[in-house]
């Protein structure tokens, strides 16, 4: 039996872990997931159960167990596992947020920063959340190591806001590996994002 620990990693990240496991084990081989979030596990289940790979599901605490027996079936090697990363949106969500940078308006940067943080606070104090925030370019500071808003947007990641964040950024600023809150995302995600807000606020 093979074991794939995904515990801590965001979504589309245990998708994509667990087909590539898939790949590796032999026909009949059973693969066990290890996974920390309930939304993860839907998109897992819903990803193997599409590619008809029986699952059994346990949970240990904060801990999921799915357990796969791989069938000779192999369709799961063409699907788009990235596909079933599905992430609740907030009731009553309708736009969306794009930070591009890591500060607000322009002027001072320090202040234009510390504005931010604001922004955020009030964003959770308010009853309609946003249904996604994309975070471009030099926006990547907010959702990496380091950043002093971290607290806020895992608040808000909690409450059901999906959080994009553009993965050639991440590349670019060589912060992939320090991303703390949200998922990995593509050009083509970020777009039909963009298309289906019923607003887009830049920042």
């Amino acid at each position: 039996m093979k074991t794939l620990d995904a515990t801590g990693l965001k979504c589309p990240m245990p998708l994509i872990q667990t087909k590539k496991a898939l790949k590796e084990i032999g026909k009949e081989d059973t693969l066990r997931i290890l996974i920390d979030n309930e939304t993860s596990v839907k998109n897992v289940t819903h990803f193997l159960n599409d590619n008809n790979l029986p699952v059994v599901q346990k949970r240990d605490g904060e801990i999921f167990e799915l357990i796969v027996n791989k069938t000779g079936d192999e369709s799961y090697a063409t699907s788009d596992a990235e596909a079933y990363c599905e992430i609740p949106e907030p009731k009553g969500s309708s736009y969306v947020v794009v930070f591009a940078k890591d500060y607000l308006g322009e002027g001072e940067y320090d202040l234009g920063n510390s504005l931010v943080g604001a922004l955020l606070t009030t964003m959770l104090a308010s009853e309609r959340l946003p249904g996604k925030i994309i975070v471009l370019n030099k926006g990547v500071n907010l959702v990496t190591t380091g950043s002093l808003y971290l607290k806020q947007l895992k608040e808000l990641e909690a409450k059901g806001v999906d959080i994009m964040t553009c993965g050639t950024c991440l590349d670019y600023y060589d912060k992939m590996d320090v991303l703390e809150v949200g998922r990995v995302s593509n050009m083509a995600d970020i777009l039909d994002a963009m298309l289906d807000g019923g607003k887009v606020i830049n920042i």
